[in-house]
């Protein structure tokens, strides 16, 4: 007696139909037919009492749903409490807001035991398509749905020792003279303050890029350059060499994450994704 074969009698049982019943399990009637046939012929009864196209339970049929009935109850009600207890991989991409997301990940963690948040970088793992991609917009909108989590301003970091340490607030088109300390191109940080320089009308004087936070910040406190800098991600970690500046125009990034729009989420994904916004939207900020 096989498990397959029983679902397809409570199915039958409970539809009185085996036609019905054959397209409920999207299965030609005939193995349908033949299945319940093969489990008559095992128990040595007949389960059905068939009249023409129509089929009831003859008494030991309805006896046998029964105990059927409960058995498979069982067994779905396991499967469920195995799957609640299995595992969940979130598989994301950061493009922006690396020093947020990694925060968000360990606590995410915590608060969820059976839960793990994948990291997808470096070569290695392009060929994997991630649940969720953290970017700073704008985004394809095309082909991504997304919800924005922070907006974070962008403010002018000097070193101390810098001839602007001083200023209250300064224009951007005022730095068009001065030499800037960047991240590498492609990066989205970087494309965003070469716009915000270009609206002003000149291209930052770029002396020195680098592909880390750590590097940029200290050639920033070394007083190599100034630099663009989100002011939220900037003040996660303190420092008593570098001055943050507001500009007049005060520009913003906006984090967002966001999700293929032809993928349907998973509860798992559901509840990594309300976590999120939650997370970014508790009292304080992140």
């Amino acid at each position: 007696m096989e498990l397959l074969q029983l679902r397809y009698f409570r199915t039958a049982a409970l539809m009185e139909n085996f036609t019905n019943a054959a397209k409920h399990h999207r299965i030609p009637q005939s193995a349908i037919s033949k299945t319940i046939r093969n489990l008559e012929r095992e128990l040595e009864c007949e389960l059905f009492i068939r009249n023409g196209k129509r089929i009831t339970l003859s008494e030991n049929g309805k006896l046998f749903l029964e105990k059927v009935d409960n058995a498979l109850n069982s067994l779905d009600s396991g499967i469920e409490e195995l799957k609640a207890h299995s595992l969940q991989i979130i598989g994301i991409r950061i493009h922006s807001g690396i020093h947020f997301v990694t925060e968000l990940m360990t606590d995410y963690e915590s608060e969820h035991r059976n839960s793990k948040v994948v990291n997808f970088h470096g070569a290695a793992l392009k060929c994997q398509e991630e649940d969720f991609t953290f970017f700073q917009l704008p985004i394809d909108e095309d082909i991504y749905d997304y919800k924005v989590l922070m907006q974070d301003e962008i403010m002018l970091a000097v070193s101390k020792g810098s001839r602007l340490a001083g200023r209250k607030k300064i224009k951007l088109e005022d730095l068009k003279n001065e030499k800037f300390i960047s991240y590498d191109s492609g990066n989205q940080l970087r494309r965003l303050t070469e716009a915000l320089c270009a609206e002003k009308g000149f291209t930052p004087n770029i002396v020195f890029e680098t592909a880390t936070y750590e590097v940029l910040r200290s050639m920033v406190e070394a007083g190599v350059g100034i630099s663009l800098v989100p002011s939220s991600s900037w003040n996660l970690k303190k420092s008593e060499h570098v001055v943050l500046i507001p500009l007049e125009s005060k520009p913003c990034r906006q984090l967002a994450i966001a999700w293929k729009k032809a993928k349907n989420l998973t509860l798992g994904q559901k509840t990594f994704l309300d976590y999120t916004c939650g997370w970014f939207s508790r009292p304080g900020g992140p």
